[in-house]
């Protein structure tokens, strides 16, 4: 295991740095604790040219027979931004791929601490290290009523994940994908031989139908299920609610970032009766849905779910209040399509192909969208492979102009 840590160029005062689960150990500087905490560490020790002047001697005194290996690593002293990147570089450079790291920031200079635990960061990402632990001996708050003074190590590992939290957030908020957010949350699943079986249910009933939730919503916006998706996210509204009232199973990241998540999925929100009893209420929540996609580059769903939308705001305004009536459903396509067929031919419009057409608002429009929307559907479900296909850019272009045109279409009086 390697240990990252880094010597200061102040003055060294004899400690006992007591560590959370009460080990403790006196020296003068805290990365000698540390090495006698975590025998046999593989350490880098990060020094300014002063701090080697002052320090370096002492230190590889106190702590060569308690490490496999010792070295010292020159780093300037960060006092502008081309030497922070220099630092942090070299943080980065002393780290192997999949290592097992520990960050040790107690004694680093100005804005070390805040770079090396940036740094812990981003080798989890970039190199897969395994981040072992993040201390500060907190000297600062040390008790000095008693010789030598005891300072605690306060463990920051947790503020790490933090970064881990906010960007599986972010995703499924952004993107509606809540793979990274569930595994979080599946993370604090208590160990059931430490915990009761109180313990244990309260986070099932919580936090873990919370993740299930997230999970279920997020295949449904994925896979084009907008009613699931609508109920899921009346569901995923309802958990987190129940959650928030479990303060001792609720992770504390996720009760910061959980109004964030409600919110930004409460607009899509519908219950099954209301599907069921507010056909028009529904009409314009999927609408919303395929702002939804638009806004986060899913143009696929959303294009999929603009041409059903059409089909159904028809079927509204002919008197069809149930939108899976397959019978019903397949007229109101017949017709919409004998439309498009009918001005192809010999240019008829289509509120003078059909009496039963010729009743809804704004049917020429509608029933041009709904052509438009068929060709970019078919271009994008044959994957290109026809010839004419549309390029990248003409269907990214033609398939936000098509949705927004739903505005135009007016939703029947309640």
């Amino acid at each position: 295991m390697k240990a990252i840590t880094f010597l200061g160029a102040t003055q060294a005062h004899e400690t006992t740095y007591v560590m959370p689960d009460g080990r403790e150990q006196t020296a003068p500087f805290f990365g000698v604790a540390l090495a006698r905490f975590y025998p046999d560490l593989s350490m880098q020790v990060f020094v300014t040219e002063k701090a080697r002047q002052m320090h370096w001697a002492d230190f590889q005194r106190l702590t060569e027979d308690f490490v496999a290996e010792l070295e010292p690593v020159d780093i300037p002293d960060g006092a502008n931004e081309a030497q922070l990147w220099t630092l942090f570089q070299s943080v980065v450079d002393a780290v192997d791929d999949g290592e097992q790291v520990i960050f040790d920031i107690t004694h680093g200079f100005r804005s070390l601490p805040f770079l090396s635990f940036l740094a812990a960061a981003y080798l989890r990402t970039v190199k897969r290290i395994e981040l072992e632990a993040v201390l500060y001996g907190n000297f600062e708050a040390r008790d000095q009523t008693v010789k030598p003074n005891r300072a605690p190590v306060i463990d920051l590992t947790e503020f790490v994940a933090l970064l881990d939290w906010m960007t599986a957030a972010d995703r499924f908020i952004r993107f509606g994908d809540a793979q990274d957010l569930a595994r979080q949350l599946e993370r604090t699943k208590p160990d059931y031989r430490r915990v009761s079986k109180e313990a244990l249910s309260d986070w099932s009933n919580s936090v873990g139908k919370v993740a299930s939730a997230m999970s279920q919503l997020s295949l449904s916006l994925r896979l084009l299920r907008p009613y699931a998706a609508m109920t899921g996210s009346d569901a995923l509204r309802s958990r987190l609610l129940d959650a928030a009232g479990s303060h001792s199973a609720n992770p504390r990241p996720f009760q910061i970032l959980s109004r964030r998540v409600s919110e930004a999925y409460a607009p899509l929100a519908l219950t099954e009766s209301q599907i069921d009893q507010d056909p028009i209420g529904l009409l314009g929540i999927e609408r919303e849905l395929v702002s939804w996609y638009l806004d986060r580059n899913q143009l696929v769903q959303a294009v999929a779910v603009a041409r059903e939308w059409v089909v159904s705001w028809a079927m509204i305004h002919l008197g069809h209040r149930e939108f899976l009536d397959r019978d019903a459903r397949e007229g109101v396509e017949g017709l919409l399509g004998q439309a498009i067929q009918a001005q192809k031919q010999n240019g008829t419009n289509p509120s003078q192909a059909n009496s039963l057409l010729a009743s809804l608002p704004g049917v020429d429009r509608a029933v041009d969208i709904y052509a438009q929307l068929g060709n970019v559907r078919n271009d994008l479900m044959h994957a290109g492979k026809r010839k004419g296909a549309l390029t990248a850019k003409t269907l990214d272009r033609k398939a936000r102009e098509l949705c927004s045109r739903l505005d135009e279409l007016p939703l029947p009086a309640v």
